[in-house]
């Protein structure tokens, strides 16, 4: 295999998957651990989105852990035989990433007594709760993430293991969930991972004051068409009385011309309190097809997608589009943690340091990948990142407080515009029940 390059911060994270599944591959790559600081800020620049980890190989470079990670697990044959058994993997992952949110939440929080608040509630009601579902989901698979089979779902978990008892402040995590260390160890006794682990430099954790803000690390010491569909089988949805993240599937559903009974629920409402226990993971969207029960948004974006040839042609396409989507999400998540931040008070300090920092920086980006791509999020053609992007456009403008938000950013709209000019659907848009976002 060529040599390659990984790019990332001294530490496991969410850089450690990829660094054990380039392992497996028998990609011989330069581990290149780069410190906060002054290196980090000259390299960030040189990133496609300002973040790390980035991997360079065969001349490209590639962004955004989970899509390097399904990128890598497609290259070296760990991301299923169909595309029934690729949504698996993605739904069991995000549903790891889920957890991971639920303790960066907490863990990064900046001030003391709201973060210890919110761990007391979380560790009593959110982390049982995923934890619980993930370690079924491990137990049914026969100690693998999905499929009951090696996949890159694993790499996934065991690379972010050390990261989650971090944030979780559960160092005894795999005594208390046993399924845990089963996929660790599955990992980790492939001959080439552990060699890379043994070689790797030990990490350790520490606090560090940044800006002000203490936070933890972890420091090294050592173009535009439209399908032409058979008739599909009816389907059912499943979300909440909103656009949200439910949106995107939907649209993609009606693009598809699926005929799909469209459930909606009250958020807190009896309805979704009993259908919840029903649900894989507790959550919605849920999407009922086939006889099948699938979870996850972007999981169901993404199987709708490659189910209606709105995928790549290949795993260099199918990595482009997953990279863009999970740079809006990234947009998406840190809205999100300011517009259901319960405090008023650090709400709206909050909004006050995003406004001026975070949101533009990632609206440009985003912004300018459209204008590269002539209208498009991906591959300057329709793909599912499109229906994404139009799909939540709502929801951004009301979390972002930016109603005006195609006006400032004109190529956001040629996105909404593409979209929603398919017959199939525009006319489910106009059908459907009223909702700002």
């Amino acid at each position: 295999m060529p040599k390659a390059v990984f790019s990332y911060f001294p530490m496991k994270g969410l850089g450690e998957p990829s660094r054990l599944l380039l392992a497996y591959g028998g990609v011989e790559f330069e581990d290149r651990r780069i410190p906060q600081g002054e290196e980090w800020l000259a390299f960030k620049p040189q990133t496609p989105f300002g973040q790390m980890p980035v991997l360079e190989m065969d001349g490209k470079q590639y962004a955004q852990s989970y899509a390097i990670a399904r990128y890598l697990g497609h290259r070296f044959g760990l991301a299923g035989d169909n595309i029934e058994e690729a949504f698996d993997i993605d739904q069991n992952v995000y549903l790891i990433d889920d957890l991971r949110l639920k303790g960066a939440i907490v863990h990064y929080e900046p001030d003391p007594e709201v973060k210890e608040r919110k761990y007391a509630e979380y560790s009593k009601t959110w982390y049982p709760n995923l934890l619980e579902r993930l370690n079924a989901v491990v137990v049914k698979n026969n100690g693998h993430v999905a499929l009951g089979k090696l996949t890159w779902g694993d790499f996934v978990f065991a690379g972010m293991l050390d990261y989650l008892k971090l944030l979780l402040r559960m160092p005894d995590l795999e005594k208390q969930y046993p399924a845990f260390k089963q996929v660790v160890d599955n990992v980790y006794s492939i001959p080439k991972v552990k060699a890379y682990a043994d070689a790797a430099p030990v990490t350790h954790f520490y606090r560090k004051k940044l800006n002000g803000v203490y936070s933890a690390y972890l420091i090294a010491t050592s173009k535009n068409h439209e399908v032409s569909c058979p008739i599909m089988p009816k389907a059912v949805f499943y979300y909440f009385k909103m656009k949200g993240l439910g949106e995107p599937c939907r649209l993609l559903l009606a693009y598809g011309g699926v005929d799909f009974e469209d459930i909606r629920f009250e958020r807190h409402g009896q309805e979704w309190e009993e259908f919840k226990p029903k649900t894989p993971f507790g959550q919605v969207p849920v999407l009922e097809m086939d006889g099948k029960t699938y979870a996850q948004s972007y999981s169901i974006a993404r199987f709708l997608g490659r189910k209606f040839g709105l995928g790549g042609d290949n795993i260099q396409e199918e990595f482009e589009i997953d990279q863009i989507v999970d740079l809006i999400d990234d947009l998406r998540k840190r809205a999100a943690s300011v517009d259901y931040e319960p405090e008023p008070d650090l709400k709206e300090k909050r909004h006050a340091i995003y406004a001026k920092t975070v949101y533009p920086d990632l609206l440009q980006r985003i912004n300018d990948i459209i204008v590269k791509n002539n209208g498009y999020v991906a591959l300057e053609k329709l793909t599912w990142g499109d229906f994404v992007l139009a799909g939540l456009i709502d929801y951004l403008k009301k979390m972002l407080r930016m109603p005006d938000l195609e006006k400032q950013y004109p190529a956001f709209k040629q996105v909404v515009d593409k979209v929603f000019a398919f017959p199939k659907v525009k006319a489910y848009a106009d059908a459907a029940p009223e909702a700002l976002f």
